[in-house]
């Protein structure tokens, strides 16, 4: 018995670090793992070949060419991503996520690469919403465990309808389940002109929900691969890449 105790010591002693060591050197590995949330054009999205794109990850890939790393894509729900970082599931988190004090207690943050601010979006037939005054008695639709959550969460009188996926909040405007949703400026223009809502929605106004800018997010112990992220963005704000990808994915 005595044997068998140690036996499962030494293997718990080992699973521990073991584990220790897969989160606590992601800069040594070939290979790291991206999460992201693929509806939320033009940060990240799926084309018509199902293949990922956007901006996001044009700047992931981009940085890992500059650090000399691969990546593996992994697409899951929004207020996931965190979780699975912190259980070693995914390295990095590459989904337009903005860099909130709250977040920041749980997860490290590179240095912003992009501010954007939000809009709400209502049926193109709705003159009603212009002001957050106007939200009152209304219902909204947000994804779940967003800045978008957190803010319309807080204005009054406002019933909330929370979904991991954007289509879905714009779809319940669409079908009339919810008066108006809420995300990224950027992210709203492209489903105003998108295939399946041209027509049928619009923007009503544009709101400054957050300061904090659109990071990729990281363990906290994993400060050496934070500093070769942190350089690469940097180097390509010098070099113009980064403007380039703005230009690229984001409209004036």
């Amino acid at each position: 018995m005595r044997k068998w105790g140690v036996f499962m010591l030494v293997t718990f002693l080992l699973g521990i670090f073991n584990i220790g060591a897969a989160w606590g050197d992601a800069i040594d590995k070939d290979v790291l793992k991206v999460g992201t949330e693929s509806t939320y054009p033009p940060f990240e999205f799926r084309d018509k070949n199902n293949n990922l794109v956007g901006f996001d990850i044009d700047l992931m890939e981009a940085i890992a060419k500059r650090i000399g790393k691969k990546i593996e894509w992994v697409d899951m729900p929004f207020d996931s991503l965190i979780p699975a970082l912190l259980a070693g599931k995914i390295d990095i988190i590459a989904a337009g996520m903005s860099a909130t004090k709250e977040r920041a207690q749980k997860v490290a943050f590179s240095i912003p690469y992009y501010i954007s601010l939000s809009s709400f979006i209502v049926r193109a037939d709705d003159n009603s919403i212009k002001t957050l005054d106007d939200l009152k008695g209304k219902t909204i639709a947000v994804q779940l465990g967003t800045v978008q959550d957190t803010f319309c969460s807080a204005i009054p009188e406002v019933k909330m309808k929370r979904f991991q996926k954007f289509d879905d909040c714009v779809r319940e405007v669409v079908l009339g389940r919810a008066d108006a949703t809420l995300m990224d400026k950027v992210v709203a223009i492209e489903y105003c002109e998108s295939k399946d809502f041209k027509g049928k929605i619009k923007i009503a106004f544009d709101q400054v929900i957050t300061e904090a800018g659109k990071a990729l997010a990281l363990r906290k112990e994993d400060t050496k691969l934070l500093e070769a992220i942190n350089k690469a963005i940097e180097d390509m704000e010098k070099s113009g890449e980064l403007q380039a990808m703005i230009d690229k994915w984001f409209k004036k």
